[in-house]
């Protein structure tokens, strides 16, 4: 019996029929998602529909297919140039994302990435979603929002609060100030990742704040001298420096 005892400590439990390729399929996930690469998001989720099955199946299975949605709607928007399988994307990443929430409804990063398909949605059809606004809590709001209550120290919820703000019009709470505060607080808890100061640094060169805007994009830049989004921002902000007499 002792034994049998120890075995059952420290043997190794056997893995979930699929993990691999569920492991395999998330890697696929993150290239496809930081490239744009749609050939690896198809992959991906190929994968997650084959193995995400019946009642066992990975619990994040519906926030994978969710991200996956997300970023093939990114694919279709920004690189393909395909508004209508953009938009069929997006609706499956909210369908998907609705589902990760029944399933792992205290998980902050599912609160996350709801509140960025929201705030993609808002993008997209801005007269339909500023409506909503304008007489209830945005959903994007409520999303990031209880995101913190799970997770105070969530960098991407308060980046996702920071880019609400700034996007929005005054008239329903569009706030600058207001955006800075949490993409200050996001680049505190995110002290690796530049997207917070580049945003930092286009809110700032917005209301013509140049130098605090080269002040946040340089500490960006420093961070990844290659970041897309920090040489985006560069060349916008070395026009506004330019036409206001400065670099």
């Amino acid at each position: 019996m002792a034994a049998m005892l120890l075995l059952a400590l420290f043997w190794p439990a056997p893995s979930r029929a699929g993990d691999e390729e569920v492991a395999r399929a998330v890697q696929l996930l993150d290239q496809g998602e930081k490239s744009l690469d749609i050939a690896s998001l198809n992959a991906a989720l190929a994968i997650f529909l084959k193995e995400c099955q019946g009642p066992v199946r990975n619990s994040l299975c519906e926030y994978y297919i969710a991200r996956v949605y997300l970023a093939q709607s990114s694919y279709y928007s920004r690189v393909k140039d395909d508004s209508s399988a953009a938009n069929q994307a997006l609706a499956q990443a909210e369908a998907s994302g609705k589902e990760a929430i029944l399933r792992r409804p205290n998980d902050p990063a599912v609160h996350v990435l709801m509140g960025k398909v929201l705030q993609v949605k808002l993008m997209r059809f801005p007269i339909s979603s500023i409506t909503v606004a304008m007489i209830s809590t945005s959903p994007v709001i409520t999303e990031y929002q209880r995101a913190l209550e799970l997770d105070p120290n969530n960098g991407p919820a308060e980046l996702g609060l920071g880019i609400y703000y700034q996007f929005i019009p005054r008239l329903i709470g569009g706030d600058g100030h207001r955006a800075r505060g949490h993409f200050r607080r996001a680049a505190e808890l995110m002290p690796a990742d530049p997207e917070p100061l580049v945003w930092t640094a286009i809110s700032c060169r917005q209301e013509g704040r140049l130098g605090e805007a080269r002040e946040a994009l340089d500490r960006a830049l420093a961070l990844d001298p290659d970041d897309k989004f920090a040489r985006a921002e560069d060349l916008r902000l070395r026009a506004a420096e330019k036409a206001q007499g400065g670099r």
